[in-house]
């Protein structure tokens, strides 16, 4: 009976209670399962192995409801056709997926097939009218007298999960007094609600066709030999268990070479550096695992680790999971919106060094639920042996992130970025150097020059793009600079009210970020590339609307169209070539569906993502071979970014190919008042294009990048030689 066992409140990775022996446990002493699920997938059955024949064996029935996702226009589409539409798909997915079963996936689906067999399991597929996608993970047990046991939490019923992650199952039993029972009840309520489709905006379907597939493909089960086989997955489970409380970080397997050489040496300048640092590494050479190379060495040191991990994007948190999983660092707590037991979890680890118990943890969170109240009230008890990671470090230059900073006790420190430097923020930057008690050149760095000749990065050929501002467009672009002009001190060669110029510069960039003349260039260029050649192709699109900033009202008329620059990209796009699979990416977009699109690009099934700024920090995708850069945003950093994404190696992947449409104003007048302002302006943004070039296979070529900035250049008054003097690559 369930009563007779003992049940915890909460499950965790980080108690002695895992989520683990909950499901073992409830399936061994039930007889009666009503289940509903994310979505479909092997490995969301595969832990449930471990006790369903147990549960036949009692007896048991199963209510499995699977929240089958569709997109908004895929159920319009389906929603008037015969029924059994997402009964094809689910069938089709069953048994595509059936050459990937392990033992344990097999296992699940004979158990199944027997109750198919018996008539002791139902399963529906509820869809959500709007198209969404309920992130349901919850059930409910029941025992022969009537026990009833609900759950939810974190975890996703795969084995990886429950023996590998920081998941969580908290549950209810009914036997508990009348609370318990009363919320078991509602919860019941509320799965039979859905089955019965009784929900609005919920449609039910029978899964027949499910069922008869899998039927057919595990036909007659002796429950005899299922119970057999059971007890041999409940065993090495419990050895899996075992070795779980046991797991030893080491280097990822996947990297058989091991650390490299470089990733070795940044740990060796960091421990002479007092364990404090910048790791200034070009996009996509590792600055990830170069600095958890670190974290292990520490740890092979000191016997435990607890890791502080501060990133930008919720995207990123879980990246870092992924790494930290395969570095088998496998107490992790992730902190941000998605998790809302992100308090809860934080406390215990508290709670446990409070005790004086030595806990392993790797906290994941982002710099926005970093700065929360809560967060920084615990932090303090676990300062005292944290090492820090400040990925994309530059981030520790906004005000709220920095002021908790200031305070914080953590000793061994790194921070991570391809361009550590804050645009327009000389404070900020100095802040964050002495934070990691660093300085330019900084205490490890690897440049893009050296990840290309080391092939850590591929080779690119460069095509900067000349875009010019219209009358209309100038006549604003005059108004801004006049105003620039008069805060200019020519004596000193530069602005006399810093703040005021940068708020001018930055409306003034605006104008060039919307340049009409980009939409030309950009058909040359997909016109250049051509039809066969435009594959696995970004487009990096400046943001949608914009406001002008702090400006009178004479210029409100520089406000963004309606429609913005990236549907206009790819209304242009779709017109030159209509047989192109091409989709935007922006942040609007829901998790699940960029997730579809990366993984739709990188298989080649869409040819080009048109992307804004959601693109620039943490998303990883080698097959990337073509950018066309039509974004002005006067952030050096952006575009280093961008291009490190497109020069990660890919096996089927020679070079990479960058187009940059770059925007430079007609001359308004060769008045001495502020030709020097103008000349100087116009060579910043030379020289990052010419940072570019100078590392391209094409810098010198006929029609290469020093002919097409040469002319533009020598126009301002402007050498070559000025362009590329002091870069570093």
């Amino acid at each position: 009976m369930l009563s007779d066992k003992i049940f915890q409140y909460r499950y965790s990775q980080l108690d002695e209670h895992r989520p683990s022996e909950f499901c073992q446990q409830a399936l061994c002493n039930s007889v009666r399962l009503d289940l509903g699920l994310g979505y479909f997938s092997s490995a969301s059955f595969n832990v449930l192995a471990n006790g369903m024949a147990h549960f036949i064996m009692n007896g048991g029935v199963m209510n499995l409801y699977i929240n089958k996702y569709v997109s908004p226009e895929d159920f319009e589409l389906l929603k008037g056709s015969h029924d059994n539409k997402f009964d094809d798909e689910l069938t089709l997915t069953f048994s595509q997926l059936r050459n990937t079963f392990q033992k344990r996936d097999e296992h699940f689906f004979q158990c199944v097939a027997y109750l198919i067999q018996s008539s002791r399991i139902n399963v529906k597929i509820v869809v959500l009218c709007n198209g969404g996608l309920p992130h349901e993970k919850y059930g409910i047990f029941t025992d022969e007298l009537g026990n009833k046991i609900y759950f939810n939490g974190s975890m996703n019923m795969t084995a990886y999960a429950i023996l590998g992650n920081l998941e969580t199952v908290e549950c209810t039993c009914s036997w508990k007094g009348e609370e318990s029972k009363d919320k078991v009840n509602s919860f019941e309520t509320h799965f039979h609600k859905i089955w019965n489709g009784d929900c609005e905006g919920v449609q039910v379907y029978d899964a027949k066709k499910f069922c008869n597939e899998v039927l057919n493909a595990y036909p007659g089960q002796d429950p005899e030999d299922l119970i057999r086989r059971e007890q041999d997955f409940i065993s090495v489970l419990q050895n899996e268990i075992e070795f779980s409380h046991k797991r030893i970080p080491h280097f990822p397997e996947k990297y058989k070479e091991g650390a490299r050489p470089y990733q070795e040496e940044a740990y060796q300048v960091w421990v002479k550096n007092g364990k404090n640092g910048i790791f200034a590494m070009a996009t996509g050479t590792g600055k990830t695992v170069t600095s958890l190379n670190c974290a292990l060495h520490e740890y092979n040191q000191d016997g435990f680790y607890n890791l502080l991990i501060l990133v930008p994007s919720l995207d990123l948190v879980e990246q870092w999971k992924g790494e930290l999983s395969d570095f088998n660092f496998s107490k992790i707590l992730c902190v941000s919106s998605l998790n809302s037991s992100w308090r809860k979890s934080l406390m215990e680890i508290a709670q446990k060094i409070k005790r004086g118990k030595m806990a392993d943890f790797a906290i994941v969170s982002t710099y926005d639920s970093f700065v929360i109240k809560d967060f920084q009230l615990i932090l303090p008890v676990l300062s005292a042996s944290m090492i820090l990671i400040a990925d994309e470090a530059h981030n520790i230059g906004g005000q709220n992130v920095k002021s908790c900073f200031r305070n914080l006790q953590i000793q061994r420190r790194i921070a991570l970025s391809a361009t550590p430097e804050r645009i327009y923020d000389e404070e900020g930057t100095s802040e964050i150097c002495e934070f990691f008690k660093d300085k330019r050149p900084y205490v490890y760095s690897f440049p893009m020059s050296k990840a290309i000749a080391q092939g850590r990065l591929c080779k690119y050929y460069y095509y900067p793009k000349i875009a010019y501002l219209n009358d209309a467009e100038m006549e604003k672009y005059s108004y801004l600079t006049k105003k620039l002009s008069q805060l200019w001190d020519s004596s000193k060669n530069k602005f006399r009210d810093k703040k005021e110029a940068e708020k001018l510069l930055m409306n003034r960039k605006r104008i060039i970020h919307k340049c009409d003349d980009k939409l030309r260039v950009y058909r040359d260029i997909i016109t250049e590339i051509g039809e066969d050649r435009l594959k696995y192709t970004f487009v990096y699109a400046p943001q949608g609307k914009y406001e002008v900033l702090g400006l009178e009202d004479e210029i409100s008329l520089m406000e963004a169209d309606d429609i913005s620059f990236i549907q206009k990209l790819l209304d242009e796009t779709k017109m030159i070539y209509p047989n192109k699979k091409c989709n935007t990416f922006t942040s609007k977009d829901s998790k699940e569906k960029r997730g579809i699109l990366l993984d739709a690009f990188s298989k080649g099934v869409l040819d080009i993502l048109l992307a804004m700024k959601c693109l620039d920090e943490g998303v990883d995708v080698p097959r990337a071979e073509i950018g066309i850069f039509t974004s002005s945003t006067g952030n050096p950093r952006e575009f280093i970014q961008r291009r490190g994404r497109l020069l990660r190696n890919h096996e089927e992947k020679l070079y990479s190919y960058i187009y940059d449409i770059v925007v430079i104003p007609r001359t308004i007048s060769r008045i001495d008042s502020y030709s020097s302002m103008e000349s100087n302006l116009v060579k910043s943004e030379l020289k990052r294009v010419a940072y570019f070039a100078t590392l391209a296979q094409n810098c010198y070529a006929n029609n290469g990048a020093y002919e097409v900035l040469n002319e533009v250049a020598n126009h301002f008054g402007i050498t070559w030689s000025e362009l590329i003097e002091n870069v570093e690559q």
